[in-house]
Parts: C-alpha cells; sequence; structure tokens
C-alpha cells in the first residue's frame, strides 16, 4: 500500500510527544506504510498564535507527499493502543472519498455547559454565521441545532483530496484575518475550525470514520482534585488522542498506560 502517515512538532520536544510518535511509528511498522515526523518544520509562522497547527496541512501544499495513495496526519498525542494491526487506509480502497475526519460527537453539549477559553456554543454559532455568509455554505448542525464538531487531530486524505485541497482551500492567512476581525476567541482561527469551513467551503467529498480512531479522554470540565477526574470516551479504540493537561512532559510508561489500560490504574 502507498501510504504514509505524517507528524510533526514545533518546538521543544517533550517526553510525551516523543513517546507517541514512537508508537505511531511502531504502528505504521506493523501495517507496511511509511512513518515520517518532522521537528521543528515550522510550515507557518505568521498566522498569529495557532500558527503551529497549520503544519497539518504541511502534505497539502508539499508536492512529496502527493506521490501517495493515502496521506494520513496524526498529532503527536494520538497514540495508537498497542499491537494494533487494523489499517486504517484500507476503508478508503475502492472508494471515491477525498478525506476522512472523526467527529468529537460530545463536544456540542459540552459547549453548551462549559466556557473553556472562550471555545462556548455561542461561538461556536457565532463562527458558523461567519463561515456560511462569507462562502454561502451550511455548516453541519445536531439534531439539537448545535454546530458539530470535528477534530483535526487526525485526517486522512487520499490522494484525490490532496490535490482538491490544494486547488481550492481558502488562504490560511484570509480565513485566519476575517475570524480575528470578527472578535472570536483565538481557538476559531486555528487549524480545527479552519477544517471545519473547508470541508464545506471545498464541498470534500468526506468520510465520517468511526470513533475508534480518535477516541479521546480528558480532564472533566469544571472539576479539581488530585487526582482529577477524567471523562473517558473510549469504547473500543484503535487510536487514543490523550486531551490531558500536562500529558507532554509524562513518561513513556504513563503515556502507555492511559492508552491501554482503565483510567483506576493511571495515578
Amino acid at each position: 500500500m502507498n501510504a504514509v502517515i505524517y507528524q510533526y512538532w514545533d518546538g521543544q520536544e517533550t517526553p510525551g510527544n516523543i513517546a507517541g510518535v514512537k508508537a505511531m511509528s511502531e504502528y505504521a511498522k506493523r501495517i507496511g506504510v511509511k512513518h515520517i515526523y518532522e521537528h521543528n518544520p515550522r510550515f507557518r509562522t505568521d498566522l498569529g498564535k495557532y500558527s503551529p497547527h497549520y503544519g497539518s496541512f504541511k502534505p497539502v501544499f508539499t508536492d512529496l507527499y502527493h506521490y501517495y495513495d493515502y496521506v494520513l496526519f496524526a498529532d503527536t498525542d494520538v497514540v495508537p493502543t498497542e499491537y494494533l494491526t487494523e489499517n486504517i487506509f484500507e476503508q478508503f480502497e475502492d472508494t471515491e472519498y477525498d478525506l476522512g475526519i472523526c467527529e468529537e460527537w460530545n463536544a456540542p453539549e459540552t459547549r453548551v455547559h462549559h466556557n473553556i477559553a472562550g471555545i462556548t456554543s455561542d461561538n461556536d454559532k457565532r463562527w458558523a454565521k461567519i463561515v456560511e455568509d462569507t462562502w454561502q455554505v451550511v455548516m453541519p448542525k445536531t439534531d439539537q441545532d448545535l454546530i458539530r464538531v470535528f477534530n483535526s487531530g487526525v485526517v486522512l486524505y487520499t490522494n484525490k483530496g490532496l490535490k482538491k485541497a490544494r486547488e481550492h482551500m481558502v488562504p490560511f492567512e484570509e480565513y485566519v484575518k476575517l475570524i480575528s476581525s470578527n472578535g472570536l476567541p483565538a481557538f476559531y482561527t486555528c487549524d480545527q475550525p479552519y477544517l471545519h469551513a473547508m470541508l464545506e467551503v471545498c464541498d470534500f467529498n468526506w468520510k465520517l470514520m468511526d470513533y475508534k480512531w480518535n477516541s479521546s479522554v480528558h480532564f472533566t470540565p469544571g472539576t479539581k482534585g488530585n487526582p482529577r477526574p477524567v471523562t473517558d470516551l473510549r469504547k473500543d479504540p484503535n487510536f487514543v488522542h490523550i486531551q490531558l493537561n500536562g500529558a507532554d512532559n509524562w513518561s513513556e510508561d504513563k503515556i502507555h498506560k492511559i492508552v491501554n489500560q482503565p483510567v483506576n490504574t493511571w495515578w
């Protein structure tokens, strides 16, 4: 299979990130695909606070990656479970999809009740209206009329999708300027809301991948404690997205426990 997994990290490397990259590299070997990790590629540095996040789109704009049939981008805090051999790319064989992404199915309701760095349901709706009014699209909503959330930590492009993205994606700086000028919190200028918008603006034929490919564990909003309560959304996961504050600096052993063991064994 002519496929590659791409990861990067801008800034000083940390034990948790290194552990995640190592686990993903081992997974790539098990399924027989290439793994590329770059330290400090600094793909974009001119887009404000979230400039480093736009490194996730480097494969779209780099000819090297257009020689592959499939390209998977994965954050370094997305970690495969031990001994995983199911091939994430096989679900795209003999299909016409441009890309695949997983949904943060719990996020819309969570954002109704919690404000985390300005990320709220009300701000999601403000953001969606700006996107809809600017590009005459309709952003996906839940049955409760909340803005659906898709996580950009795991994005799988087909070769066709890479080419389409390069041709049709709105320039990053144009998007960032638009969102910033409308007074939304900085989060809405980052790669994830940008990609949400582009799913519709570029009219991608995109596949909603099973949540097992981007299952989250995160600290429960509005709580404290030692150990602090964890919201564990894993259910037969393949990739675990470790969205726990401080996990970048945890050891390889602790990262392994988080991915492969019940919460009550972590601490």
